[in-house]
This record gives structure tokens, C-alpha cells and sequence, in this order.
């Protein structure tokens, strides 16, 4: 008699050799299979086995949502100038510089609507992030800064932007960060060897460094904050702190009103 706990048993493993359909039956190779199973897999290797294939559903799901996520920063352009992290038309006449940490709570508040607020100004407003880990959130801050930048060189300016924006959901914020930075590049589908080797190196840290000493030259000192920069006047407006995107919107319909 099989008992109930085989059947939970080839549930769960199901068909463990496809080869084997080839050559039997498709009856005659459950029997065999389920027989090994039974016989050689202890209940440790059962659930070793159970908690493998929920782990490769879960990372399939997770790239799934990962490249819906990039067609939703279409507006970004797949390569910018100067390697500039810019999300909007590289036209527009009013550049939104966030200067931003990810590991910021509060730059993670303002995140989606930053995104909306270029996403509704018909192309007037563009975005661009700049990064500034504070010291207090380092190293994840800072790592986290740096996989952005490996992202972007490997894969372009609008992926990375979909990768910023999944930091900014996954991260347990305030310095505890996301985790193991590779193990986290894999489950949005992108080289995890390709996000070890770039970390191990000394690139973009000129890049983060030259970003934060700007933000600091203008006075900055937390985060988030903006410098809206006017193309056609040649001003520039410093905003910090926490905005809703209704006080972003009046605040550059008034420069656009000047």
C-alpha cells in the first residue's frame, strides 16, 4: 500500500530524470522514480530539494517583475552623456539633481515621486540621480552607490535606473542595506559574477566621491536634496529635505514662471 507520506514525497519531487521518458513509458519511469525516491532520499534531502525549486521560482518571478520594471523607465534613454545617471528627455529644460543616498529612508519616500513628477511634465523635467552615502549609513551606502554605477556600465542607463529603483525597495534602509550585493544582482536576472569583479575593483569610486564633494561644495549635509537646474536661464535653485511630489510641482512651475 503507498503510504501518504510517499505521495507528499513524489509531489513534491516530481519527474526527477527526464531522460528516462524516452525510453520507457511514461508509467514504467514513475514506477522506477518512484521507487528510488523512497528508497535513497532521506527527508532532509526531500525538503533540500522542495526549498531548491521555490528558491528558482522565486528568483524567476523576481526577473519577471525586473523586466516589467525597466519598460516602466522607458523615458530613461538606454545610454546618456558623461555616463550621467538621467531619467527623462535629455532636452528638457529643467534638470531635478537628486543628491541621494539609498539607504536614506526618506530619499526612498521620495523615489516614486520624483518618477512621477518627470513622468507627468511632458517632457520639460528630467531627473538625475547623484549619489551622496552618508557616513553613517556606510558601507552599504556606499557599496550600494557602486553596484548602481556596475549596473549602468554593464547594462546602460535605463536598466540601472530599474535596478535603483528595486535598491530602493528591497533595502532595510538607515546602513542595513540589501544583503549580498551579487546573490541580489542574479535575482533581478542580471551577472552576478559581473557585479563581484566590478565591486573587488576601483571603479566609480572617483565618480561617487566627485558627486558627493559637489553636494558638499553646494552645502549640503543630509539627504535627499535637490538642485533644480533651469537650462534656458542659466539659474539654479537648491531644495532640501523631504518633498511631496504636489510641493516639487509648485516649486518648479514657480521657476518656470520666473
Amino acid at each position: 500500500m503507498l503510504k501518504l507520506s510517499h505521495v507528499v514525497v513524489f509531489a513534491a519531487l516530481g519527474v526527477l530524470s527526464v531522460s528516462h521518458a524516452y525510453q520507457y513509458s511514461e508509467i514504467q519511469t514513475l514506477k522506477q522514480e518512484r521507487s528510488q525516491a523512497t528508497q535513497t532520499l532521506t527527508s532532509n534531502e526531500i525538503v533540500s530539494i522542495v526549498d531548491q525549486r521555490l528558491d528558482v521560482a522565486e528568483q524567476r518571478r523576481a526577473q519577471d517583475k525586473f523586466q516589467t520594471l525597466i519598460a516602466d523607465y522607458e523615458l530613461a534613454s538606454p545610454r546618456v552623456p558623461e555616463d550621467r545617471l538621467v531619467y527623462g528627455s535629455l532636452n528638457a529644460r529643467l534638470t531635478m539633481q537628486e543628491f541621494s543616498d539609498i539607504e536614506c529612508p526618506f530619499c526612498r519616500k521620495m523615489h516614486g515621486g520624483l518618477k512621477s513628477v518627470v513622468d507627468n511634465s511632458q517632457g520639460v523635467v528630467n531627473w538625475e540621480f547623484k549619489h551622496f552615502p552618508l557616513s553613517g549609513h556606510n558601507p552599504a551606502a556606499a557599496m550600494q552607490a557602486k553596484a548602481v554605477e556596475c549596473v549602468r556600465e554593464s547594462y546602460g542607463n535605463r536598466v540601472a535606473w530599474a535596478a535603483l529603483d528595486q535598491f530602493f525597495e528591497k533595502t532595510r534602509s538607515n546602513g542595513q542595506g540589501v544583503g549580498d550585493l551579487p546573490t541580489f544582482a542574479r535575482s533581478m536576472g542580471l551577472s552576478g559574477k559581473a557585479m563581484k569583479l566590478c565591486l573587488q575593483s576601483d571603479a566609480h569610486q572617483d565618480r561617487i566621491s566627485q558627486d558627493y564633494r559637489e553636494g558638499s561644495q553646494m552645502g549640503i549635509t543630509g539627504t535627499p536634496a535637490l538642485r533644480i537646474l533651469d537650462h534656458k536661464t542659466g539659474r539654479d535653485y537648491l531644495i532640501k529635505g523631504y518633498k511631496t511630489p504636489e510641493q516639487l510641482t509648485q516649486a518648479l512651475q514657480q521657476i518656470l514662471g520666473t
